[in-house]
């Protein structure tokens, strides 16, 4: 694996949140990985731009106890 100084690899931080569960072996994979999840992020990023306040639906479920279902 390159070393963490090489700017072509994977940060040190997602290496860390990575090898929690992935081969971290492959050093283009994870940087192809790593590329991956910055423009998901990215692309997420972009729903905290639309205005949701008070577009919650009048049918919005709301759970309750009832007494008749045990």
């Amino acid at each position: 694996m390159p070393n963490e100084t090489d700017a072509t690899a994977p940060s040190p931080g997602f290496l860390q949140s990575a090898a929690a569960g992935l081969d971290t072996d492959d050093a283009d994979r994870m940087r192809d990985l790593e590329r991956r999840v910055a423009l998901m992020r990215q692309g997420l990023a972009r729903l905290y731009e639309i205005p949701v306040v008070g577009a919650e639906s009048p049918s919005v479920f709301v759970p309750s106890h009832s007494a008749d279902a045990a």
